[in-house]
């Protein structure tokens, strides 16, 4: 079987990719959820996915200039590969139109927040393992920042969620 290998550059990709999910996601949460103060957190996870895509990109556009991104010294080895493909083929948040079909499945805000809380347990994870394994120390740092931040997201929708229990 042949493994492709996930380089830094490709794991940014990756990042970018599951931030653009996000905002989907929350964007069609927001559009469901009746009460203000849901709506006013969606939208803020929706603008918080969007500060995160807009910074991968910046870092993105860096790293793919440095000659040295596609080289094979940063390709992570096969085992790491594998790992990293495994959690990215998990898709963090579903694509826009598998949102809109997982959100119409769900028929509460709690239910759409523990799917939120499950989609941001898993980008951690994901961001966890980049930081780790990331040969460039702007996207060590970015992807640090970003699992901290994917942290407070867990805490916020489970303070929502506990709230209306």
């Amino acid at each position: 079987m042949d493994v492709k290998l996930f380089s830094d550059l490709e794991g940014l990709r990756i990042a970018m990719a599951i931030e653009e999910r996000g905002r989907d996601f929350y964007q069609q949460a927001f559009e469901k959820a009746t009460e203000d103060a849901h709506k006013d957190l969606f939208c803020l996870l929706k603008n918080e996915e969007i500060i995160h895509f807009e910074t991968f990109t910046k870092i993105f556009t860096k790293v793919n200039e440095n000659k040295e991104a596609t080289s094979d010294e940063y390709l992570f080895d096969a085992e790491t590969s594998r790992y990293l493909t495994v959690l990215a083929d998990g898709h963090i948040f579903p694509t826009a139109e598998n949102a809109e079909i997982k959100i119409a499945e769900v028929t509460t805000i709690p239910e759409i927040l523990q799917m939120a809380i499950q989609a941001e347990k898993d980008s951690i994870l994901f961001y966890d393992e980049l930081a780790g394994k990331s040969k460039f120390e702007d996207a060590k740092k970015i992807f640090t920042t970003l699992k901290a931040e994917e942290q407070t997201h867990v805490v916020k929708l489970r303070k929502i969620l506990d709230s209306l229990a």
